[in-house]
């Protein structure tokens, strides 16, 4: 124990310095990420300026999450969309969005791509009923 006391005694000067270095490094390290953040925030409110309002965009969160709808008033902080599901108005953080991208036309639950109707499928409808009719006309003739 007396070996121990001896120890701290002769390099007080030291522990003090290492512990000095341990409590200012935390606040330094949050300073780094909150401006990385800022960053980030920036870029995201730069990028949505470049939209109309009105434009239907899809947002992804840093949860994981992503939201889809029309965009709606910007401001210093946030931003706001009209929900394309709910067609509520919902206002979010820059802070809170990981990125940012046009998106289609969406009409809400289960309008996504493959659910509209195309073109070629009234067409192929079309031919096999034509072809359904040619066929009975000529069996019954």
């Amino acid at each position: 124990m007396n070996r121990i006391l001896r120890f701290l005694h002769r390099n007080s000067f030291l522990l003090v310095a290492i512990a000095f270095v341990f409590v200012t490094l935390p606040p330094a390290c949050q300073a780094d990420s909150s401006a990385k953040l800022e960053k980030h925030a920036r870029k995201i409110e730069k990028r949505l300026t470049k939209y109309r309002t009105g434009t239907v965009v899809q947002i992804d969160f840093r949860d994981s999450s992503e939201a889809r709808g029309s965009l709606g008033n910007l401001s210093d902080t946030t931003f706001q969309i009209v929900n394309a599901d709910s067609n509520k108005l919902q206002t979010f953080n820059y802070t809170d969005v990981s990125g940012v991208k046009r998106a289609k036309e969406y009409i809400g639950a289960g309008s996504e791509r493959g659910h509209h109707f195309r073109l070629w499928v009234p067409l192929v409808v079309g031919a096999v009923a034509a072809g359904g009719a040619v066929a009975g006309y000529e069996a019954t003739r």
